[in-house]
């Protein structure tokens, strides 16, 4: 016959089991979301986290594509999947402008989301055509204001980009009017900057490294506090005439809010321990960006740092938010 102290220790039992049988992250892939087209400098990012992230964590961890909307619909995807670490998103500073960018989301593009680690650092460049009559930034300030009623001409990814929110920062600071023009993607603003059609561009420097290399180009300023290890030639902005000028660009790996924080901490020190592998840092130099890890909180910090910096940038210029 079965006594109380006997009932009492089998329901114990019971209820331990769900804890007991409970598999360790991860027990099956992982999903790798990013906001842009298969192929460019994120995608080459994704793939190299992807396969070092897959043999340190044991399992596959697997890339998917959802470009559109300034990366708010792979945000907004990543806002709605389950906090359980099976997805996970790389996100870059475009995240950041376009949070500010777009009146209304379906989402709220910080809360929503955990941070895990930052991956890299990257520039944004300013260059131009090699016959240009400007050498520097501060030539092509110089220029522009010279002319004030026949703005100088610029490409960038697109409108609300990092890149269009630099150089409506620059000419704030500056005092100077520049003439936005909008692309679908980097490599459309080399071809009209290699043309003539318009004066200068600003982007990461993977759209434009050949263009440099083979003299077409002339790189004027990068957008780091500090010099890029790739590019030890080329000034900060910071030197070309404002003290104290960073505006980098950032990839880091993020998650929906409600990731259970053992989940956050095996990712972290997964991510940190790749970005110390010497052929790591050397791939990511090659996409032209810096390995750079971080706490799962400064991701955020970051994130929330450049949401509200952006947005008093477009308040500013009277730019009007979609």
């Amino acid at each position: 016959m079965l006594n109380r102290r006997t009932l009492l220790l089998a329901g114990l039992s019971a209820s331990l089991l769900p804890f007991q049988a409970k598999a360790a992250w991860p027990e099956r892939p992982i999903t790798l979301l990013h906001g842009f087209a298969p192929g460019g400098g994120t995608d080459a990012t994704s793939r190299v986290l992807a396969e070092g992230l897959s043999k340190i964590l044991g399992q596959t961890v697997v890339v998917e594509t959802k470009p559109g909307a300034g990366t708010t619909l792979a945000g907004a995807q990543l806002a709605r999947s389950a906090p359980d670490g099976y997805t996970i998103s790389l996100i870059t500073a475009t995240y950041g402008a376009s949070s500010a960018f777009y009146k209304s989301l379906p989402y709220k593009p910080v809360d929503d989301l955990k941070g895990i680690c930052q991956v890299s650092e990257a520039p944004y460049m300013f260059s131009c055509n090699a016959d240009a009559p400007f050498k520097n930034l501060a030539e092509l300030i110089a220029s522009a204001k010279k002319q004030p009623d026949k703005p100088l001409t610029y490409g960038t990814p697109g409108v609300g980009s990092g890149p269009h929110l630099i150089v409506e920062q620059i000419g704030q600071l500056a005092g100077v009017k520049f003439q936005h023009i909008p692309f679908r993607g980097g490599a459309q603003a080399v071809v009209e900057v290699l043309a003539g059609r318009i004066d200068f561009m600003v982007d990461p420097p993977i759209s434009m490294i050949e263009q440099i290399k083979a003299g077409k180009f002339r790189a004027l300023a990068v957008t780091t506090a500090e010099r890029f290890p790739s590019f030890p030639d080329i000034p900060t902005v910071a030197e070309a005439g404002f003290p104290g000028y960073a505006a980098p660009g950032w990839y880091s790996l993020v998650g929906p809010v409600g990731l259970p924080d053992d989940v956050v901490a095996k990712l972290n020190a997964a991510t940190v321990t790749l970005l110390k592998d010497e052929s790591v840092k050397e791939r990511l130099l090659s996409l032209g960006s810096q390995a750079k890890a971080s706490q799962p909180k400064e991701v955020i910090d970051l994130l929330a740092s450049d949401v509200k910096r952006w947005g008093e940038v477009l308040e500013k210029a009277k730019i009007e938010r979609i």
